[in-house]
């Protein structure tokens, strides 16, 4: 059975006045190398591109080559994927929070002296990096800087898995929710005037104060309010540009991409993810099935209908001269063992066509494209190379 009815994927179309695209996709999937393999084919045809990726794994660092050195924009060769379009760039980098931290503080502190209060305080050295949605508003924020740079056409965010996108997506709003929350502003306003010696006196001020110390710790929660109070005035300046992203992820100017794979349930999780976005105002452009068996396989010259013959591959292999150092018994044995993997293959093929038919019927009218299964994992620019070839095949 063929790959069902095609879709046409035109890469150049849907990027054509994008400033972002977002990949999404359930663990497993390969999101992270068609991450990208869509940099790359963006950047063959003549754009200037920056892959991002905020996977924990960091495979793209592993299929782009990329020394992982976080924040560090590094050039990739797009002469390994094919020939290049004048103009066509391609750069990547791996994200990590705690650097993305260190570099946001230095360059929105008013002041060196508010910086190094900041930078030198215990809660931001132990957990500032770690907490819920730094990482996301890291992103974010690096995504705003690159794009005002010039430097880019186009950026590509690889996401974490699709269960962690979409706190990724909310990052913006979340963090305009807490910078206007009451509670954080009557926090401010009540330790606001407070002196280093002052804060201590804080504590006895109220029985929610004096609970929240003896629960966390009294150090720790000076800690915490010091910080607050450093960093409280340039709240203004970070809502100003969480609102900036969350306008710009929700205009046209950005494009987000599922990435699944054909297998039980996925046209029902990849409904789900769709209409997820769409309620976010993200409703995504394309879905890419990757990984999809088809027949005949890729670089495969034999007829889609083609049914091998059992004696006439066992004569084939007999009449090899490659082959001849076997004995008969065990060519037959080669023979019956290449007949179960082809029957297996071309059995997995049909289950993947009926499922991608099932995935553009339910998120129809978006356009699904299939990207067929690779003999190995991506690992390398090699590998890369391949995938990029098959989704350029998908155009």
């Amino acid at each position: 059975m063929e790959l069902g009815e095609r879709s046409t994927l035109n890469l150049d179309h849907m990027a054509s006045d994008r400033q972002i695209l977002v990949v999404l996709g359930d663990g497993g999937v390969g999101k992270t190398s068609v991450a990208a393999a869509l940099a790359a084919s963006l950047a063959l045809s003549g754009r200037r591109v920056l892959a991002v990726t905020v996977d924990p794994a960091n495979r793209l660092k592993d299929s782009l080559g990329l020394s992982g050195t976080p924040g560090l924009e590094e050039s990739v060769p797009l002469n390994r994927f094919g020939s290049v379009a004048p103009g066509g760039t391609l750069f990547a980098m791996v994200l990590d929070a705690s650097s993305e931290l260190d570099r946001l503080v230095a360059r929105v502190a008013p002041s060196e002296e508010i910086r190094l209060r900041i930078t030198g305080n215990v809660f931001y050295r132990k957990a500032a990096a770690r907490m819920s949605g730094t990482h996301e508003y890291m992103a974010m924020e690096r995504l705003l800087e690159a794009l005002e740079s010039g430097r880019y056409d186009l950026v590509i965010l690889d996401t974490p898995p699709e269960r962690h996108a979409l706190d990724f997506l909310d990052a913006p709003d979340r963090l305009d929710r807490l910078l206007e929350s009451d509670t954080l502003r009557l926090f401010v306003r009540a330790s606001s005037s407070l002196s280093q010696s002052g804060l201590s006196a804080l504590l006895g001020k109220g029985v929610l104060l004096r609970g929240i110390a003896r629960f966390a710790g009294e150090e720790t929660f000076l800690a915490l309010l010091d910080f607050v109070m450093a960093f409280s005035p340039m709240f203004k300046g970070f809502r100003e540009r969480a609102g900036r992203v969350k306008a710009l992820l929700t205009s046209r100017r950005t494009a987000t991409i599922l990435v699944g794979r054909p297998e039980a349930s996925a046209a029902h999780r990849l409904k789900q993810a769709a209409d997820e976005l769409t309620r976010r105002g993200l409703e995504p452009s394309v879905v890419l099935v990757n990984k999809v068996h088809s027949w005949p396989p890729p670089g495969c010259s034999i007829p889609s209908a083609a049914i091998i013959d059992d004696h006439a591959l066992r004569d084939t292999l007999l009449a090899e001269p490659a082959l001849q150092l076997e004995d008969r018994e065990s060519l037959v044995r080669l023979a019956a063992q290449v007949q179960t993997m082809s029957r297996e293959y071309r059995k997995q093929a049909t289950a993947d066509a009926l499922c991608l038919q099932e995935i553009r019927t339910a998120l129809s009218p978006i356009t699904v494209a299939a990207i067929p299964m690779m003999r190995g994992e991506v690992r390398d620019l090699d590998g890369l190379a391949t995938l990029v070839s098959y989704l350029n095949d998908a155009n």
